[in-house]
Formats: structure tokens, sequence, C-alpha cells
């Protein structure tokens, strides 16, 4: 897993969303090598909408000082279980009991890092310190328990590590999976700081997400493919993969195991998601045909190419050795196939960019393909089509209807395609 934070995402087609607006978020931070990183979390946290309060085992408070998480986090940051125990009256907000205090008008709990010591603390129901005895005052069934371990890969994979982060899934606590790759010790293997971008991703999933499509496969296709020229030169088009990517985080966010193929593209994918890279529209057919059996949606938000070189030069053409005629012939129509040979059940959502009588061709493609719904938009709108962070579209159904969405963040309209097509398609069954 990428290690990323929010002011790293503009590669990856995320932005600061607001998406933690108004929420109160308690982040424990444990003595791992890893805890620096907290601070970062804590900043992307904030610029999501976050209000962050920390609080730092006695170790931890070694390693970094309490002092630089007051200072950004405008909170008072706990770090033992005396902390709230003033002489006199109780300072500000800060409870007389800190423990409930922290555990008390929070939406979530996020620890991170995890030790292996609070790891096996949090499952056994010990509390001993300000975040142990935290962790014992939140109900996980009802407030959201996310913890982020990173440690030694020996450590991680020890049976009793193990069986610890057994319990507390249990328990109903999520934990995000650490990543491998050089560990601070010098060694390798599974332990690294999985990345800000898949802790914010598992938080909001917990906070702002649903199950509708829980046990159900999605699979989206996104960005560009390529056809080749001549060893040096490709035909193809401006899609950046950014709606697709959106999409994938979308359904994944409703509970859906999610595939993504994309094509060649600067944007990072989103984690948590099985990711397929091609670069020809052979390879993403193939990759879409592969993926298929079983799903209950096909998101086509890839622009594939209509058109492809009937013939790829063995060398390079030269200026004054070729004529300048490019031959060209249909490419393969993976939208059309996928209809066909689809499973009973399974929704597919084409799309279309169109620069004339947008809508008028967006309804003759969508009877041509015959899929269930088409979402078209015309790249010459400001703002709208290939590379913006925005996008307006209109998304027409087989039935003929049609919803009309006004230009917006391409992550916002993502949700909001997704939750029609799931309204919609219930509305459909219920029939």
């Amino acid at each position: 897993m990428t290690d990323r934070t929010v002011s790293e995402q503009a590669s990856s087609g995320e932005t600061a969303s607001g998406r933690f607006l108004g929420r109160v978020i308690t982040l424990g931070v444990a003595s791992g090598i890893a805890c620096y990183r907290a601070v970062d979390l804590l900043r992307d946290l904030q610029r999501d909408g976050a209000r962050v309060r920390v609080i730092l085992t006695a170790a931890a408070a070694e390693l970094l000082r309490p002092a630089l998480f007051e200072a950004l986090s405008g909170e008072r940051v706990g770090t033992a279980l005396w902390d709230g125990w003033p002489e006199g009256e109780n300072v500000g907000e800060f409870a007389r009991f800190p423990h409930l205090d922290f555990a008390r008008g929070i939406d979530a709990l996020v620890v991170a890092p995890a030790t292996a010591n609070v790891l096996g603390k949090a499952a056994h129901g010990i509390g001993d310190d300000l975040l142990t005895t935290t962790l014992l005052a939140v109900d996980s069934r009802q407030t959201p328990v996310l913890f982020v371990p990173s440690m030694n890969h020996t450590m991680h994979h020890h049976p009793a590590v193990s069986a610890n982060r057994d319990l507390l899934r249990e328990r109903g606590c999520s934990i995000v999976a650490p990543g491998e790759g050089p560990l601070a010790c010098g060694e390798y293997g599974t332990g690294r700081w999985p990345g800000n971008s898949a802790i914010l991703a598992a938080l909001d999933r917990l906070l702002n997400g649903s199950r509708r499509l829980e046990g159900r496969h999605v699979v989206v296709t996104a960005g560009r493919t390529e056809a080749d020229i001549d060893p040096a030169r490709t035909l193809t088009n401006r899609s950046s993969g950014k709606m697709g990517f959106a999409l994938a985080r979308a359904a994944w966010r409703h509970g859906a195991r999610v595939t993504l193929i994309h094509g060649p593209t600067a944007v990072m994918p989103p984690p948590f998601v099985e990711v397929v890279p091609v670069r020809t529209s052979a390879e993403m057919g193939a990759a879409v045909r592969s993926a298929l059996p079983g799903s209950a949606h096909l998101w086509m938000a890839a622009a594939v190419n209509d058109w492809q070189p009937a013939q790829v030069a063995e060398r390079k053409l030269k200026r004054g050795e070729w004529d300048g005629v490019l031959r060209l012939e249909p490419g393969e129509d993976i939208l059309a196939r996928a209809v066909v040979e689809r499973d009973p059940g399974t929704i597919v959502i084409g799309f279309a960019v169109e620069t004339d009588d947008v809508e008028v061709r967006a309804r003759e493609k969508l009877k041509a393909k015959g899929c269930d719904y088409l979402v078209a938009n015309n790249p010459l709108e400001a703002g709208a089509g290939f590379g913006h962070d925005t996008n307006r579209v209109t998304l027409i159904d087989e039935d003929g209807s049609r919803v009309e969405f006004e230009r917006m963040a391409k992550e916002a309209l993502a949700e909001r395609l997704v939750a029609h097509v799931l309204d919609h398609a219930g509305a459909r069954a219920a029939r």
C-alpha cells in the first residue's frame, strides 16, 4: 500500500472532501516507530472536516511531545489517567474522568499506530492507561473503533497477535491491514504504516458508507486505452480515469467487492479494491470478460478506443517514408459484448462522450448497446469531461427516464450515481 497524505492526493483524483465535517474523532497514538505518521493523519482528518482529540501513550509521548499535537489540534492532549484531575474545578471541557471524556460524544476512535501491546490489552479487556481505558469505555457496536497495526513483521505474524486481531474483529472493531515493504528495523515484511489514504478510506466507509452492496461484486472500468501505430506511437484519448476511480471508491464505500480495470493513467488507484491494469482495448475486453461472471454491476466508465490502426508498423514510421495516411478499423465493442454475455440480473451502465446532440445520441447508444443505463456528458462544457475533478452528466435509463446532474466533484457525482442506480433498481425489482 502506498503511503500518501491528502497533500499528495492531487495525483490520485482525491481532494479534501469534507467527508468528516462535524465529526469528532479520538485519535489514539501508541509508541510504534510509525507514530510520527500520526501527525499527518491528524492534519488529514482536519482537512476533511473532523475535530480531532488526541491520546498519547506514555511511551509515545517520549517519541513525540504532546505539545506538537496540542498545537495542531487546538485541543488538550491526554497522556495519563490523572490528566483530568486538577485542583479545584475542571479546566475548560476536560472532564474529571478523562477516559470517559475521550470516549463520550465522539463519532469514532482511531488507534494509529496500534502496537502489539495495545492490541493485546484491547482484546483482553485490560485498561491500565488512558488509551486502553478509553477503549473499554467505547461500545464498538455503536461507535466505530478502527485499529491501524504497525510493527515488526515477526510480531505482526505472531500467533498471539493474530489471535488478538481476530478477537477484536469478532467484537465489532475494524482493522486496516499494514503494508508490506522495508521496515524501520531494517528487515522486510508486513507491518508498515498502510498510508493515510487507506486509513481515511476505511474510516469513511465506517462513518459514511452502507451495506447496500455487501457481499456483491462490482466491476468498474476507467481511463483510456491505447492502440499502437508503430513501436513509438499510439492512438489514444485524454481520459484521466478520475470518474471511474471515483465510482470504484463509491461502490466499495457501499460494501461491494470491487474490481477496477483501468488503462494508462497518472492517477493512483483507490485502496481496498482489486486493481487490473491494462493498456489496449483487447486487454480491457479480456479483463472485463474474466471479471464479469457473478457481478452485480458493471460500470463501463473507460474511454475505450472506437478505432484502431488496421495494421501496426513493425518499425517507426518516418517523415518522408510514410504517406501520412493512417487506415483505421473498428475496435472491439466491449460494452455491447458484455451486455450479451452478462449473467441474468447483472446491471450494466455505459458511458458516452458526445459533443453534438448529446442526449439524442446517448439515447441511440443506449438502445444500440442494450445496457440498463447510460451516462452522457459533453467534454466541451466547462468543468466537465476529461482531466477535470468535476463533471456534469445526464443519466438515462432503459425505460426512457432521465436524471440530470449539475456540475459537481467527481467523487460526489460517483456517490450520487451509485446511489441512484441502487435506488432505481430496487424500486424496479419491487414492482
